[in-house]
């Protein structure tokens, strides 16, 4: 075996190896971009959906004033002998 001839061979090699890891990492770039792209939307949509649910229900000042009875009944009571509810 000639050392001559397999010194061409690195080359292309070389070559070879250099183009495969060029189109590795323009594809992982690509990816890495879609992946960016879809991580934003998603962060948008969240925050839109966010903003549109705090406009559907009602403020938690409103719903305690609303049902400050039912609060009161639920967390300030007590219970008698045989387990009713005594108020």
């Amino acid at each position: 075996m000639n050392y001559h001839d397999l010194g061409e061979h690195v080359g292309a090699l070389v070559t070879l190896m250099g183009v495969f890891g060029g189109v590795s990492a323009f594809l992982l770039w690509r990816m890495l971009v879609r992946m960016e792209r879809k991580i934003e939307d998603l962060s948008q949509h969240f925050c839109w959906c966010r903003e549109e649910l705090a406009e559907r229900f009602v403020t938690r000042y409103e719903h305690e004033a609303d049902r400050q009875d039912l609060w009161e009944a639920v967390n300030h009571h007590d219970h008698d002998v045989r387990g009713r509810v005594v108020r």
